[in-house]
């Protein structure tokens, strides 16, 4: 999985602090997984393995320290795309 590259899709999110203010944050939506491009690492190819286009992800820089670890981020169990997972395990 050394060629693995985790992205965040983010969900943004605001928060209205006062009148004058606005806090705006990210919630991960979803983790998906796309490979990564050999001539430029660590940039992941277009598109991710369940084919969504790329370029509005967040690159995570979570890697698995462990083969019997998850390709995703522990924190972000629920939220890993399940068609990834199951590119992942075709391959």
């Amino acid at each position: 999985m050394d060629s693995l590259i985790v992205l965040l899709e983010l969900e943004p999110a605001t928060e209205v602090i006062d009148a004058q203010e606005v806090d705006i944050g990210a919630r991960v939506r979803w983790v998906h997984a796309a490979l990564g491009d050999p001539q430029a690492p660590p940039t992941p190819l277009p598109p991710t393995l369940c084919g969504l286009a790329g370029d509005e992800l967040e690159q995570e820089e979570y890697r698995p320290t462990a083969p019997d670890e998850p390709w995703y981020p522990p924190e972000h169990a629920t939220r890993h795309c399940l068609q990834c997972d199951a590119a992942l395990r075709r391959s």
